[in-house]
């Protein structure tokens, strides 16, 4: 049975219920939350009380805050949001210069979709994402909306204006950098102040977070990839503890709280009908869906390890209560990990790709990708981002060069490398293929990969439709 989030357990082994109390309830207009004993150490009981209150209390607050949901309350909330994003990216800008063409360019094609109508083809391919966000905006300012009431279209559509008027005047503002002024009459910049002491006032959980992954990528820390699946880790890490919270009252028991979400938590979470768009409660209740392993589990903690080891670095927080935290796993491999393919199924595969005799090869790189990957053993990314120009002599040696040139991405700074070119490649005609691409003014090994943000240019490769030649049918 899954532990709800709200539930927690204190040093003396007494049950809690912890429940968010919204901005728009509190009489400071504080977000904050209201924690109250279950007075039993029983889980059972404990989860059985936890249920039927958690119940109450969401029914409770969601009447009570929507029936408070003004027009006028709807345009400060989405105000205040989009004017706090905006401040954080002129601060960006400030900080490290202009938008790069990238961001330029992302932001011109949100521009068009928020631009559109609501009813518009263009948007209804955006829905699901709009519909996300508002889920999201709800639960940072503690608000309720119910989605099909005339107040969610009123609300869905304030906030496709105030996220178009935050995407122009963050262009707008890019775009006052293009030229100088030398009027005398201009104002003199205003002399920046040095940042105040981290620790000097409350930083929210969120705001921690968030200055986390901007030193991350002003320093070139991570891939594309990689520092989205920060960003998801850290999404879970909002939900259960509080994107709100003051990163100095989180404690142990919350770090152990999470860790025993992670332990229940679903394989594929928003992609999974069972439990997609359900909040985390029920979907920590759904049954007859697997749940991630425990490399996962480990990678989620060690994320929210390193947050907390880089806060208190910084003076944010005073402990890092995910240390040592990951689950150990058995020394040996488990039932369910990746068997190896036997010597015959090697030779079946290589022979198919070698002479395509079931015509499964329909294109250079089904054949060429998985033969520089058996002979280098290189990265699925390295091979996919390959120019012609990184085929190349060596001392007279044909070379692989792994580099980073011309906008390619290596995981590692000792990634870069010279791979000699295998003799079993030169003789099943690698170089011949090389020289055809030349003669066609290719630039690229494989030409048929669009490059992706998240994933550079080896997503088309490992997502190959392959038919099945081995194992079983």
């Amino acid at each position: 049975m899954g532990i709800p989030a709200y539930l927690t357990l204190s040093r003396h082994g007494v049950y809690y219920i912890r429940w968010p109390i919204p901005e728009a309830l509190h009489p400071y207009g504080k977000v904050s939350d209201i924690k109250v004993s279950l007075r039993t150490r029983d889980r059972r009981e404990a989860l059985s009380l936890a249920r039927q209150l958690a119940a109450l209390a969401d029914i409770l607050t969601s009447r009570a805050v929507a029936s408070r949901m003004r027009y006028d309350e709807m345009r400060a909330v989405i105000q205040r949001h989009f004017k706090s994003l905006l401040d954080k990216r002129t601060d960006h800008i400030a900080a490290n210069g202009r938008l790069s063409g990238y961001d330029l360019a992302v932001l011109e094609s949100a521009r068009t979709v928020a631009q559109a109508p609501l009813s518009a083809e263009l948007w209804s391919g955006q829905r699901e994402d709009r519909d996300e966000a508002l889920r999201r905006l709800q639960a940072l300012y503690g608000f309720s909306v119910a989605q099909g009431t005339p107040e969610h279209e009123i609300l869905s559509a304030e906030f496709q204006r105030g996220y178009r008027a935050y995407i122009e005047a963050v262009l707008a503002h890019d775009a006052s950098f293009e030229s100088f002024t030398f009027d005398p009459a201009a104002p003199r910049a205003e002399i920046v102040q040095p940042a105040a002491i981290p620790n000097a006032g409350r930083t929210s959980l969120k705001d921690m977070a968030e200055r986390y992954l901007e030193e991350g990528k002003v320093g070139n820390q991570w891939s594309a990839k990689t520092l989205n699946e920060k960003e998801e880790h850290f999404a879970l890490l909002f939900e259960v503890v509080g994107a709100e919270a003051d990163v100095r009252s989180i404690t142990s028991s919350e770090a152990r709280n999470l860790k025993a979400v992670l332990l229940h938590y679903p394989k594929n979470r928003n992609k999974n009908p069972k439990t997609r768009n359900l909040p985390l409660d029920e979907v920590l209740s759904v049954t007859g869906v697997s749940t991630i392993s425990v490399k996962t589990i480990n990678t989620y903690l060690a994320a929210y390890s390193a947050l907390f080891k880089w806060g208190k670095s910084h003076r944010y927080v005073d402990e890092n209560f995910f240390a040592g935290m990951n689950v150990r796993g058995s020394s040996k491999r488990s039932g369910d990990g990746r068997e190896a393919f036997s010597q015959d199924q090697c030779m079946l595969m290589l022979s198919e790709l070698l002479h395509n005799e079931r015509g499964l090869i329909r294109k250079d790189y089904q054949k060429w990708g998985p033969l520089i990957a058996l002979f280098t053993g290189a990265r699925l990314g390295e091979i996919a981002q390959l120019h012609l120009s990184d085929i190349r002599k060596k001392d007279d040696i044909w070379c692989f060069d792994l580099n980073e040139a011309d906008e390619k991405q290596l995981k590692t700074d000792s990634s870069k490398r010279l791979v000699p070119v295998h003799s079993k490649l030169i003789e099943y005609g690698f170089l011949d293929y090389i020289r055809v691409m030349e003669q066609s003014n290719s630039r690229k090994l494989f030409l048929d990969f669009p490059y992706c943000p998240k994933n550079g240019w080896g997503r088309s490769l490992g997502r190959c439709e392959w038919p099945r030649l081995v194992g079983p049918s």
